[in-house]
C-alpha cells in the first residue's frame, strides 16, 4: 500500500492565529497552516488503516473479530483523553505544546514498534511499510508544529529520548500488546489533533481556508 509522502513533509514558514490581516505574506502563511489541517485529516484516515492492519497480523487474540482491549495502557504512551471543558479552555500555546509533546513520544514509539515487527513479522511488508510511512508523517507533523510555535513566539519544549534499552525489553506477547497500545493511542491522538486544528483554523483569515 502506497501513500503520498509529500503531504507529510509540509513545513510552515510563518503564521499568526490571533489576527485577521490582509498582508500577502501572512495570508500565504495562513494558507499553509490550512494545508496542515488537511495533512492531519489524511493522517487520520491512515491511522485507522494502520490499526486494522496491525491487529490482522498479530494472531489471536488480536486478530479475533471480537477483540477489544481499549482500556489497556502502556507506560510512556501519552493518553489522548482530556475532559471536554478542559480541552475547550486550552490556550493556543497549550494546545500546540501538548500535541508537540505527544508526537515527539510517538516518534520514538513508532520506531520501536517497527523494530518489534521486523522481528515478529519480517515478511509482512504492508504492515512494515505502513509503520514506516506513519513515522514519516509524524516527523512532518512535528516539523509543522515547531514552525507554527516559532512563528507565534510560543516556547518549544525540546523533548529528550525517553526510551532506554532496558525499558523496551519485552517478550513477544508484550511487544504485540505494546504495538497495539501505540497504534490505538496514536489514532486517538490524531482524532484529537484534527479537532485541535479545526478549532485553530477558525482564527485564520477566512479567504485562506476552504473545507
Amino acid at each position: 500500500m502506497t501513500f503520498s509522502l509529500a503531504r507529510s513533509l509540509l513545513v510552515i514558514c510563518a503564521a499568526s492565529l490571533h489576527v485577521v490581516s490582509t498582508d500577502p505574506d501572512l495570508s500565504e502563511a495562513a494558507a499553509t497552516i490550512a494545508q496542515t489541517f488537511h495533512l492531519v485529516r489524511h493522517m487520520q484516515l491512515n491511522s485507522t488503516i494502520l490499526l486494522q492492519t496491525y491487529l490482522r497480523h498479530q494472531g489471536s487474540p488480536f486478530s479475533d473479530l471480537d477483540f477489544d482491549a481499549q482500556r489497556i495502557y502502556y507506560k510512556g504512551v501519552p493518553p489522548a483523553d482530556i475532559p471536554f471543558l478542559e480541552w475547550c479552555n486550552l490556550k493556543d500555546c497549550e494546545r500546540l505544546s501538548q500535541n508537540y509533546e505527544a508526537y515527539s513520544t510517538f516518534f520514538e514509539f513508532l520506531l520501536l514498534i517497527r523494530n518489534d515487527q521486523l522481528e515478529l513479522n519480517p515478511n509482512q511488508e504492508e504492515l512494515l511499510e505502513l509503520l514506516k510511512i506513519t513515522h514519516l508523517h509524524v516527523k512532518g507533523l512535528l516539523s509543522n508544529l515547531t514552525s507554527i510555535m516559532v512563528a507565534l513566539r510560543f516556547p518549544v519544549t525540546r523533548t529528550v529520548d525517553t526510551l532506554t534499552l532496558q525499558a523496551v525489553e519485552a517478550n513477544d506477547f508484550e511487544k504485540k500488546v505494546r504495538g497495539y497500545v501505540v497504534c490505538l493511542t496514536y489514532k486517538e491522538w490524531i482524532d484529537r489533533t484534527v479537532k485541535d486544528f479545526a478549532r485553530l483554523i477558525k482564527k485564520l483569515p477566512a479567504p485562506s481556508f476552504s473545507p
